[in-house]
């Protein structure tokens, strides 16, 4: 199920697309399966079982890699998230943005319903995890946020909601201090402009927070 249904043209490493109902377009497709060029199946099956094995490779490497970092390493957090969560049918529901991929690898979920990634905006992450929460009272519910994201949410109003309502969560914050995100496209628009001369970035520093 690709993240964002809506778009149909995603790096899926597909040869073709094809856009229409799904449940329609598999049942067509499993009709026409007689049809199919058995070598350029074994073929394409036998690249995407290299490209996963690869793939679940440099994941361990980069587990590895981060246990021996000083400090909290994000990928280590993620790692130790999808372990704490292994066999509970939990639920995350991310809003992290320069750590959102990090999450996506990590974390691993494969339980139907098991993530969801806050759309159109900041600021809704503590809200969408309560919703998710309302509606799956029986699992775990994990929001991932970075700190950027987190002081966009009505904090105070959503953890009275969250004790009142009955709705427990778990929040982990990817707190690097900074508005990365707005950072790096400052950067990347304006590299020669007058922050870059100046190392003020205005708006961007979260040093002070909490």
């Amino acid at each position: 199920m690709p993240q964002r249904p809506h778009i149909v043209y995603q790096v899926l490493f597909a040869d073709r697309y094809l856009e229409g109902n799904v449940a329609n377009t598999l049942r067509q497709l499993a009709k026409r399966a007689k049809d199919l060029d058995e070598t350029a199946v074994a073929e394409r099956i036998a690249a995407q079982k290299a490209r996963f094995a690869a793939e679940q490779a440099a994941i361990a490497q980069a587990e590895t890699k981060a246990e021996g970092v000083e400090g909290i390493d994000p990928v280590l957090v993620a790692a130790t998230l999808r372990k704490l969560l292994d066999g509970t049918n939990g639920i995350v529901v991310d809003e992290t943005i320069t750590h959102s991929r990090v999450v996506r690898r990590h974390v691993q979920t494969a339980d139907p319903d098991s993530y969801f990634y806050v759309q159109g905006g900041l600021g809704q992450g503590i809200a969408v995890a309560l919703g998710v929460k309302l509606a799956a009272r029986e699992r775990p519910v994990v929001l991932t946020i970075g700190d950027g994201a987190f002081t966009y949410n009505p904090v105070i109003q959503s953890y009275d909601a969250s004790k009142a309502y009955e709705l427990p969560l778990l929040i982990v914050v990817f707190n690097n201090r900074v508005y990365k995100s707005m950072n790096l496209n400052h950067r990347r628009f304006y590299p020669e402009g007058a922050a870059a001369d100046t190392g003020e970035w205005l708006g961007t520093d979260l040093h002070r927070l909490p």
